[in-house]
């Protein structure tokens, strides 16, 4: 099992995979937002599979699979594999394995959640039930226009600190409910963010985001790219304080990268202009998967950072969020989603980044064939590959690269693009490496995987020596 899964409880509500009676109970549906992935040629049936297991996820799974708070992934699992055109038999396998690792649904309380009290039990796992059944009543009373639900409370001063704190995960479950167009997937999204803690104090994003717009409107500030930030941030961590630590999670580290982070998160400024977002969205996925790629050191094996890993799958749904959000507050997410970024890189040693011509291609066929044999297509054997891989996360890092090619090719037929802060990038190249190097499986003994010599994603301070010391070399 993924982590440290815990043993299942007696008596946890489960359904026979023959009853379909689950999709009404959950009131489970999937439609598809315009801008997400879908592959033509995806049948009814295996349409029905999905919808009918992630009704039996709604009903009998909770948020976080063990007392860590480490996030349910099994409808992120069973989404992305479907979007790729998976088959309803690896459905099933998807949902048995992530099956075996999850906790119980909670029962709901006596609490009666509204809109007048819902901030009241804010960071109370225990809630966890009762927000779900009070978003389910918001979305449903919503009526067409359930979207604008989603706004109305995930920029709440009190909610928004929450919906951006672990690494991503409310993020991007709500995302998955947003790109299906799913009200239920929606009301555990928001359920989530609810019983976080906050990423830190509550006005952190809020104060950035107010201080930029202020620089940008009086003019004080030089709007810089990502990749010239990072490399401030790598030139001031000893001066900020952040020295190695055997872990990031916890550290004080974390806190030292947050006030790095609002040092210099002013300077990527985000404008309320949707061309203006549009081109720093395509910025950050391009420099993100550059960050995520290139942080191995010359003469080592791979390295490929879990928490980046998060950076660049949760940008993935982006343009699916902007679908539904004000100018302003896509301008405020994206720039919430850097502030992020560039706390993760700080308190992970802010590492040096090693671009090599192969990160960069522009030929990025030729470079792939010659490490992985020829394909008429080598994102068909892409996608193939991820939709039998059983590492959770992998089939989401190849659809956030999927998205940042279709974005490259579509910049390159554009003769008028203006957007030299977007560096250029094999997102092919990227796809094939996460593949072969996470070889792990989620659903076994992480030591027992280990002993076969499959490889994990990595996570420390890749920014400094001690890193290194036990590393594999190439």
């Amino acid at each position: 099992m993924m982590g440290t899964a815990e043993p299942r409880a007696k008596g946890l509500p489960t359904h026979d995979d023959s009853d379909y009676s689950v999709i009404q109970k959950a009131g489970m549906e999937l439609g598809h937002a315009s801008s997400g992935m879908l592959l033509p040629g995806i049948d009814g049936k295996t349409k029905k599979e999905a919808v009918r297991l992630c009704a039996r996820d709604y009903l009998e799974h909770h948020v976080f699979f063990n007392h860590m708070h480490f996030h349910n992934h099994l409808n992120h699992h069973l989404l992305a594999v479907f979007s790729m055109g998976g088959s309803s038999k690896r459905l099933q396998e998807i949902f048995d394995g992530n099956r075996q690792m999850q906790r119980p649904a909670m029962p709901k309380h006596q609490t009666d959640i509204s809109a007048s009290n819902f901030v009241d039990y804010l960071s109370k796992e225990e809630n966890y039930p009762d927000y779900v059944a009070f978003f389910r009543k918001e979305v449903d009373a919503a009526g067409d226009r359930w979207h604008e639900v989603v706004p109305k409370y995930i920029f709440n001063r009190r909610v928004f600190p929450r919906f951006m704190n672990g690494i991503f995960h409310p993020l991007i479950q709500l995302g998955y409910g947003l790109e299906f167009d799913s009200k239920a997937i929606t009301a555990t999204a928001l359920a989530q963010a609810c019983v976080h803690s906050p990423y830190a104090d509550e006005t952190y994003f809020l104060d950035a985001f107010e201080e930029m717009s202020a620089s940008m409107a009086n003019g004080t500030v030089k709007d810089l790219s990502l990749m010239q930030i990072l490399d401030m941030l790598r030139d001031e961590r000893t001066a900020a304080g952040i020295g190695y630590e055997d872990t990031v999670s916890g550290s004080e580290n974390v806190v030292l990268g947050r006030k790095l982070a609002s040092k210099y998160g002013g300077l990527w400024t985000v404008g309320a202009d949707d061309a203006a977002i549009n081109a720093k969205y395509e910025e950050i996925l391009s420099t993100v998967a550059l960050l995520y790629i290139s942080t191995t050191r010359p003469g080592y094996k791979q390295v490929l950072d879990f928490s980046t890993m998060h950076c660049l799958t949760s940008l993935y749904f982006m343009p699916i969020y902007f679908e539904v959000l004000s100018t302003e507050q896509k301008a405020r997410l994206l720039h919430a989603h850097c502030m992020a970024v560039l706390n993760i890189y700080s308190a992970g040693g802010a590492p040096q980044l090693f671009v090599t011509p192969e990160h960069t291609a522009e030929d990025t066929r030729q470079v792939v064939s010659d490490s992985h044999g020829e394909s008429g297509n080598p994102w068909l054997e892409i996608f193939n590959d991820a939709i039998g891989h059983d590492d959770i996360h992998a089939p989401k890092v190849v659809r956030a690269l999927w998205r940042g090619d279709i974005l490259s090719a579509l910049q390159k037929q554009n003769k008028n693009s203006t957007r030299q802060k977007t560096p250029p990038v094999n997102w092919l190249y990227i796809a094939r490496t996460t593949l072969d190097t996470i070889t792990m499986s989620s659903f076994f003994e992480r030591s027992d995987e280990r002993n076969k010599g499959t490889r994990f994603w990595d996570s420390g301070m890749l920014g400094y020596d001690q890193f290194w010391e036990d590393r594999e070399k190439s």
